[in-house]
């Protein structure tokens, strides 16, 4: 279940990214990790050069809260999940001014419990 959740969680905010985003998913240490980057277009001297990775951790608490959850409980995380993604894409940089001769920084997203339910409450959502 786990693993098909990971699935779901990286399809839900897949469409927030560039078109050309590599997304790579994985459960590791009981955390669910969603890897993004892309190459950039804009950067004509140097073709290859990438974006600041992104590195989305959802742990382990936050995915037995959702499976201990009802539909509608779930749906709200999802939207929690989902928002919050969006907001901090839509103030993400991905250039910054590394070379391609090393490695694009990570920029790390946490979703634990505890922001979850700080998210849950900033966006006025509630399963009550």
């Amino acid at each position: 279940m786990a693993e098909d959740l990971l699935d779901h969680w990286t399809n839900l905010i897949k469409p927030i990214f560039p078109s050309n985003a590599w997304i790579v998913s994985e459960y590791s240490k009981n955390n669910h990790l969603i890897l993004i980057d892309w190459k950039l277009e804009k950067d004509t001297q140097e073709i290859n050069k990438r974006s600041r990775k992104i590195q989305i951790i959802i742990r382990e608490d936050v995915i037995d809260d959702y499976l201990d959850k009802n539909k509608h409980d779930r749906q709200l995380l999802n939207t929690v999940l989902k928002q919050s993604v969006l907001e901090q894409f839509n103030q993400f940089i991905p250039d910054d001014d590394y070379s391609t001769n090393r490695a694009a920084p990570t920029e790390t997203w946490l979703f634990s419990k505890e922001v979850v339910d700080e998210l849950t409450y900033r966006y006025n959502l509630s399963s009550h």
